[in-house]
């Protein structure tokens, strides 16, 4: 049996052509069915740990529908979706943007507290670089100040006062590892720094103890004699009243 083939010729390959330009055409050009579907959809790939195509749903609010409604809330999630990830960076940046854009708006008081958030978070990543914890302690005293009646206020004030006990610390570590190396004098400076600025922060007992150490090792005996007195008075339960007075007992001989 003969098998009969149809040859191509020029107006079918050029109809065939035409027919693949144009259905590409109406792929490219089709634009997203609506702003609100973009929204829930994207709502629900975040709920689903959908990250990526979550930030593709909100950029394309963002960009095809710039003036409609649910750019403002798409805003938000994308600033949530970072923050999720851990991308304090960019979340910080989205948390901003939204207080620029939208001072009035009800909910601008969430966006400036996880600016601050990210800021303390940052603090986690960045060891010995103390600029987050500054920026966020700032951002949640800030915080507290205009939003008093805000829902997140308690936590602000919670976390400002870690902020304090970081930065407090970060003195204290390093007045300890000046008075351990034998820089007396160095060790008096951060001491003295810690107790003006940070004087019921936990460490403050040993910091006055270790100040007096930094005098008597420095045979200021006069201050050394007055700072071990002054354990005495203000932590006489700890360990480091009864070295205090140690110490005390050694001086009358001197």
């Amino acid at each position: 049996m003969l098998r009969t083939y149809l040859k191509p010729t020029p107006i079918i390959i050029l109809l065939l052509s035409f027919s693949f330009i144009l259905s590409c055409s109406t792929t490219k050009d089709k634009k997203p069915s609506s702003p609100s579907k973009l929204l829930r959809e994207a709502k629900r790939f975040y709920k689903g740990g959908d990250a990526a195509r979550a930030k593709d749903n909100i950029n394309m609010i963002m960009e095809d529908f710039p003036d409609s409604k649910e750019r403002v809330a798409g805003l938000m999630l994308l600033a949530d979706v970072h923050y999720r990830e851990e991308e304090y960076e960019e979340a910080k940046f989205q948390y901003q943007k939204f207080t620029e854009l939208y001072p009035a708006h009800k909910y601008v008081d969430r966006a400036h507290f996880y600016k601050a958030m990210s800021n303390f978070k940052l603090s986690d990543l960045a060891s010995r670089d103390l600029t987050p914890v500054n920026s966020a302690l700032e951002g949640f005293n800030n915080f507290i100040n205009e939003f008093p009646d805000s829902t997140y206020k308690i936590q602000a004030q919670k976390i400002a006062r870690q902020c304090l006990d970081i930065l407090a610390q970060n003195i204290f570590e390093i007045g300890k590892f000046y008075f351990r190396t034998g820089s007396y004098q160095s060790a008096i400076i951060r001491l003295k720094s810690l107790m003006v600025e940070y004087p019921t922060h936990s460490y403050i007992a040993e910091a006055q103890f270790l100040l007096a150490e930094s005098y008597f090792h420095e045979q200021n005996y006069s201050k050394a004699r007055a700072h071990y007195k002054r354990v005495l008075q203000k932590y006489p339960r700890t360990e480091f009243a009864k070295q205090a007075r140690i110490k005390l007992r050694t001086l009358r001989k001197l």
